[in-house]
């Protein structure tokens, strides 16, 4: 295949350059002005759009296996390919069984690479109800039985979910040197439990006692996780991960406090499309479109969050994507209605449009952020991330002067319920391509089931 007459964003350059892509297999081969097809080569003519490489998204709920009702990996992974996605990394949480032991993780693996569209690495997690298996003794855990198939592992400070429970800060303390042992990141959710528990008691009580406004109820989700239950969590994290802070990454930040305190510590971070679009205010229009776990924060947040993003202070961006039923979005109350969102076919076409294209970023930092940073955090960049000989032919076609606009109903998540719902985009994703075979053509998926591969730390 060769892709020819396209502007290509290459690493380390500030602006596109006119070339031509060869790939041979599923690796690019060459880079270079006036590449002429071989006999019998595909030949892609890419004049006047945008070659750029295919986005990683660290950071997805696909809820296969056991709760497929919301999503699984076709449709997830589908979307992903629509919104230029061609890696994915799935979180160990959102499954029954969790991906907390070996057995949980081939049991996942079987069943999710049936239906995977695009590459895929999974996350391992640690459960507060069974570190103790986790951690072992001498170096024996499910930690360590995991390790050589994950690329990172999850933990939460607070956590809804009773068959993955919160970590506390004791057990933190031993997860962290575990996985700096191990050589695998520990990925937290960083929201402080006795705030958010005492918050939530006091908004509840006070609105049952007639002392808040008849309003809608989302001012009261939003002071029961306010920027201080982040800052707060990041804190503790980061005291309790004393000397081993490169080994910790803070997922889904929604307050710039926060980040800034992470980076400042030699800790990474991701924030999502949503911090940077969204505030509280938006809950007025959005309602639970809009909720998720961290909230969307005040106004000011959004414009701290793009400025750390864009002096890379913020290491990547990241989906969360956590679809639900209607049933379980909309229940007419703020504390009851699910907090997820789709967000993997949503978030590259969002940065491309509100961050390259305004000038937000520059073309660097937005290579960083939707590729660069997340294959070299997890173990994928010797063949992910960049747009480089030798790398997988994983390209994104995008026509510049289109426009895209984000419907609920053409989603092809099985969440179809979206606060960016409505929002003109510029720019469109007209082709995506994963190691050189076309997955999505601009209006379908073409590639089968199956199709993605399955990665683990150093992907060669």
């Amino acid at each position: 295949m060769i892709i020819r007459n396209g502007l290509v964003a290459l690493p380390g350059e500030g602006d596109f350059r006119r070339a031509s892509i060869r790939a041979r297999g599923e690796r690019i081969a060459e880079i270079a002005e006036g590449l002429e097809p071989l006999p019998g080569e595909e030949e892609i003519d890419a004049s006047g759009l945008l070659v750029l490489p295919g986005a990683i998204d660290p950071h997805v709920h696909f809820d296969e296996p056991g709760f497929t009702s919301r999503e699984d990996f076709l449709h997830g992974s589908s979307e992903a390919a629509r919104g230029g996605v061609t890696t994915v990394i799935d979180m160990p949480c959102t499954s029954l069984p969790p991906v907390i032991d070996l057995a949980a993780f081939e049991n996942k693996l079987a069943q999710v690479a049936k239906g995977a569209v695009v590459d895929f690495a999974l996350f391992g997690g640690v459960s507060g109800h069974r570190v103790s298996d986790s951690l072992g003794s001498g170096g024996a855990g499910a930690m360590a039985a995991l390790a050589p198939k994950v690329v990172g592992f999850k933990c939460y400070f607070i956590s809804g979910m009773d068959s993955f429970t919160r970590v506390t800060h004791d057990d933190f303390t031993r997860v962290v040197a575990e996985g700096a042992r191990l050589g695998r990141p520990v990925l937290l959710h960083a929201e402080d439990l006795d705030y958010v528990t005492a918050a939530a008691s006091r908004v509840k009580a006070e609105r049952a006692a007639g002392r808040r406004s008849a309003d809608s109820g989302w001012d009261d989700y939003y002071e029961s996780r306010p920027e201080a239950a982040e800052l707060a969590a990041v804190a503790a994290a980061l005291a309790l991960a004393k000397g081993r802070e490169a080994s910790l990454h803070i997922v889904h930040v929604g307050t710039s406090a926060a980040a800034e305190l992470a980076h400042s510590a030699g800790a990474t971070c991701e924030t999502c499309a949503h911090y940077l679009a969204f505030s509280r205010e938006d809950f007025a229009s959005k309602g639970a479109a809009l909720k998720t776990a961290p909230v969307v924060k005040g106004r000011g947040e959004r414009e701290a969050l793009w400025s750390l993003l864009a002096a890379g202070r913020i290491d990547f961006l990241a989906s969360d994507h956590a679809p639900s039923t209607i049933a379980e979005k909309e229940t007419g109350d703020a504390w009851s209605a699910y907090g997820g969102i789709p967000g993997v076919g949503t978030g590259f076409p969002y940065l491309y449009s509100e961050g390259l294209a305004r000038g937000r970023l520059s073309l660097p930092r937005f290579l960083e952020a939707t590729s660069g940073a997340a294959a070299r955090r997890y173990g994928l960049d010797a063949r992910k991330g960049a747009i480089a000989p030798g790398k997988d032919a994983d390209l994104v076609l995008v026509d510049p002067a289109r426009t895209t606009r984000i419907e609920g109903a053409r989603l092809l998540s099985k969440g179809r319920i979206t606060p960016f719902e409505g929002m003109e985009l510029a720019g469109s994703i007209v082709a995506t391509y994963l190691r050189g075979r076309l997955v999505y053509d601009g209006s379908r998926i073409i590639a089968a089931p199956g199709t993605g591969r399955f990665l683990s730390w150093g992907y060669a």
